[in-house]
Order: structure tokens, then C-alpha cells, then sequence
């Protein structure tokens, strides 16, 4: 009896440690199917956060472009109406009498 008593606890122990294994395996591949999706899921959004951060980068771009052009056409009007000031005040010097002109 003895004999068969242990040949139980020993068929016992390895169904128990084989249907623990099976467990332990379907619920491994259930965890890492899903932590597969997780990371397939944060791959999808880095690229989607990559591409906008892309697109913001051109924006920025085109906007620093646009700056700098516009900085050199004021540059440039300042320097003609610099110019366009010294004209006239050039002609304005002409035109006015001479100081001593109107003195007795």
C-alpha cells in the first residue's frame, strides 16, 4: 500500500506540475501577446508623434525663412528711405537763403 501510495503522490505532483506548466505557458504567451500589441500600439504612435514633430520642424523652417526675408526688405526700405532723406535735405539746403542775405 505504501508502494502505491507513493506512485500516487508521484503521478499527483507531475499532473499538478504539468498542468501548472500549461498554465504558466498559455498565460505567458496571453502576456506577451498582449505586450506585443502594447509595444506594436507605442511603435504606431512614435512614428505618428515623429512625422507631426517632422512637419512642425518644416513649419518652423518656412516661418524662420519668411522672418529673415521680410528683416532684409526692411533693411533694404530703411536704407532708401535713409537714402531718399539725405536727398531732401540736400535739396532743402540748396533752396534756403543764404544766411546773410536778408541782414541790413
Amino acid at each position: 500500500m505504501r508502494g502505491r501510495a507513493a506512485a500516487l503522490v508521484v503521478l499527483g505532483l507531475l499532473v499538478g506540475g504539468a498542468l501548472g506548466y500549461g498554465v504558466g505557458r498559455t498565460l505567458g504567451v496571453r502576456r506577451s501577446r498582449a505586450l506585443a500589441d502594447r509595444v506594436a500600439m507605442l511603435e504606431a504612435q512614435a512614428d505618428q508623434v515623429q512625422a507631426e514633430r517632422d512637419r512642425l520642424h518644416h513649419e518652423l523652417g518656412e516661418l524662420v525663412r519668411e522672418r529673415r526675408e521680410m528683416a532684409d526688405t526692411a533693411e533694404r526700405l530703411r536704407a532708401q528711405i535713409e537714402q531718399q532723406l539725405h536727398r531732401l535735405e540736400a535739396i532743402e539746403g540748396a533752396l534756403a537763403p543764404p544766411p546773410d542775405a536778408g541782414s541790413p
